[in-house]
């Protein structure tokens, strides 16, 4: 398949917001490698291909354009992942503005670096497999930092709300969060899928 990646650099430079230069040392290159991918003078590498595969991705379908382009706008931090593998596919940018770190994970398993209440979401066998059988509308949980990234440290209180859905037999879960009081109990709680909140 040939790629435009004059246009995949660019589109995915602007939409995240990064300049060259922050875009070249995500990519571990020259800032001036990253002007030249940009004009069309030279393509990136195999390596350096997959991951813009990955941090381009389009969705398919209308709904998921939609979702995706409403993560991209939202002015809190939210962010779509699929949660098989927990590949994290989206960012707003408050999110990325609250973990800048975080544009390095795009395409990738949050899984390894999970800590806090979404490890022991993750341990919760029951919790999991009920998500997976369509029986959990969302969570709703108060959490400090639940990944170890190179802002965990300073990460404040956060309520999140994490709804999941399936498309097209594909599990997402689409996270968005509010800054929580001082004095709330980190910890999670599970909606189940209830009929009369989605009336036939």
């Amino acid at each position: 398949m040939d790629e435009d990646w004059k246009k995949l650099v660019r589109r995915y430079r602007i939409r995240h917001g990064l300049s060259q230069a922050r875009m070249a040392d995500l990519f571990g290159v020259a800032q001036r490698t990253v002007s030249r991918w940009e004009r069309g003078e030279d393509s990136p590498g195999i390596t350096q291909q997959k991951r813009l595969r990955d941090l381009g991705w389009e969705p398919s379908s209308s709904l998921m354009r939609s979702l995706s382009a409403s993560i991209s706008h939202c002015p809190a931090p939210r962010a779509l992942t699929r949660s098989e593998a927990l590949t994290l596919q989206r960012l707003s940018g408050p999110a990325l503005a609250k973990r800048p770190s975080m544009a390095d994970w795009v395409g990738r398993d949050l899984a390894p670096i999970a800590c806090g209440v979404l490890e022991e979401i993750l341990d919760d066998r029951i919790l999991q497999r009920a998500i997976a059988n369509g029986e959990i509308q969302s969570l709703v949980t108060t959490t400090r930092s639940v990944l170890k990234s190179a802002e965990h440290e300073h990460i404040g209180l956060y309520r999140t709300t994490i709804t999941y859905f399936f498309h097209e037999g594909t599990l997402y879960n689409d996270a968005i969060g509010v800054p929580a009081p001082d004095d709330a109990a980190c910890g999670y709680r599970a909606l189940p899928m209830d009929d009369a909140i989605f009336p036939a």
